[in-house]
C-alpha cells in the first residue's frame, strides 16, 4: 500500500523513520531476542534500547501555511524565551540587535529541523563542538552546532540549531546559495536539544514562554507589514581591495667627483704649485768661531 493511500484513507498517521534508525533499532530488537534465552534483565535492557532508538529517529509530515513573509518554527518543542540580544558572529549578520526565540526540545521530540521562512541561504556555518556528557545548558561550548541565515528579498532570519550533548547527531543538508521553502525539512537532529530563531529587531511574536511549537506549523512572526529589514548588497559587500603596493624604486648610483688612484693625469690637467717650504734659518751664532773654540783647536 502507497504512502498515498494510507494518508487518504488515515490522515492522522503520517509518522516516518529515517534509516539509520531503523538499522540500530533492528540491532537492538535482534539482541533483546538473542540474550533474552540468557536473562531476562538482558532482554529488558536492549527492548529498551529499542524503544528509544524508534522514538529518536522519527519524523511526521507537516503541512506548512502559505505567506512569503511567514517565519515558522524549525522544530517541535517548548519556547524557553524571547529576548532582544545581539546577534551571533556565525551568522554573518551585519545588525545592531535582533529578537531571538529559543525552543528547546525533548529526547523523544520528532528529529526533523524545517526551515524557518521562505528564500536563499545566505551563509551555512558548522561548528564541530566536542562529544560530552548530556548537557543541560544551551550555550555549551562542546554543542555541535549549526547557523543559518536565510534572507529574500526584504527580510532575513537567522537559525541556530544545537544538539543536546551524547556526541555529534545533527545532519543539515544546505549549502549557501540553496533556495528553501518555509517548512521544508533541511536536517536531523536526534535525541532533542536547542533551536534560536533570529528575527529583525522590530518583529512581533505571535507566541510566548512556556507555549508549544510543532515544526514547520506553527508560525512565529509575520513580517508582512514590517518595512524592509535587510539589504543583501550592503550586509554581504566585499571588502575594499588594499591598496597597491608601491613600486621598488632603483637606487641612484652616486659618481665620485675625484679621479680614481689608478688614473694617471693627463698633460691638459693643471698640476697645483707646491706649497713653499720654509727656508732653513742658519744661526749665526753657532757657525761664527769664538776665540775659545780656536784655542781648543790649537
Amino acid at each position: 500500500m502507497s504512502k498515498k493511500s494510507i494518508s487518504k484513507k488515515m490522515p492522522w498517521y503520517r509518522a516516518q523513520f529515517d534509516l539509520e534508525g531503523l538499522g540500530f533499532g533492528g540491532l537492538a530488537l535482534v539482541l533483546a531476542i538473542l540474550l533474552g534465552g540468557i536473562h531476562w534483565i538482558l532482554m529488558l535492557i536492549f527492548f529498551l534500547v529499542f524503544i528509544v532508538v524508534l522514538l529518536a529517529s522519527r519524523d511526521t509530515e507537516r503541512t506548512s501555511p502559505v505567506g512569503e513573509d511567514l517565519v515558522l518554527s524549525p522544530c517541535d518543542g517548548i519556547i524557553e524565551s524571547v529576548s532582544s540580544v545581539l546577534p551571533p558572529r556565525e551568522l554573518r549578520w551585519d545588525t545592531q540587535e535582533v529578537v531571538r526565540v529559543r525552543i528547546s526540545s525533548s529526547p523523544f521530540s520528532v528529529n526533523g529541523v524545517r526551515a524557518p521562512m521562505t528564500g536563499n541561504v545566505d551563509s551555512y556555518i558548522v561548528e564541530p563542538g566536542a562529544p560530552s556528557a548530556l548537557s543541560f545548558d544551551a550555550e555549551n561550548s562542546d554543542l555541535r552546532e549549526a547557523f543559518i541565515l536565510t534572507s529574500n528579498d526584504k527580510h532575513a532570519a537567522g537559525l541556530r540549531v544545537a544538539t543536546g550533548g551524547l556526541g555529534p547527531r545533527l545532519d543539515i543538508d544546505l549549502e549557501a546559495g540553496d533556495g528553501v521553502r518555509a517548512g521544508r525539512k533541511i536536517g536531523v537532529r536526534r535525541l532533542g536539544g536547542w533551536t534560536d530563531v533570529y528575527l529583525p529587531g522590530s518583529a512581533i511574536v505571535t507566541m510566548i514562554e512556556g507555549m508549544s511549537v510543532i515544526g514547520g506549523e506553527s508560525v512565529l512572526s509575520d513580517l508582512s507589514d514590517l518595512e524592509a529589514s535587510f539589504n543583501r548588497t550592503t550586509m554581504f559587500a566585499d571588502p575594499p581591495a588594499p591598496p597597491p603596493e608601491p613600486e621598488p624604486v632603483e637606487p641612484v648610483p652616486v659618481v665620485s667627483e675625484e679621479p680614481a688612484a689608478s688614473e694617471a693625469p693627463t698633460a691638459d690637467a693643471e698640476i697645483p704649485n707646491p706649497e713653499p717650504m720654509p727656508e732653513k734659518v742658519i744661526d749665526e751664532e753657532a757657525t761664527t768661531p769664538t776665540p775659545e773654540t780656536d784655542t781648543e783647536n790649537k
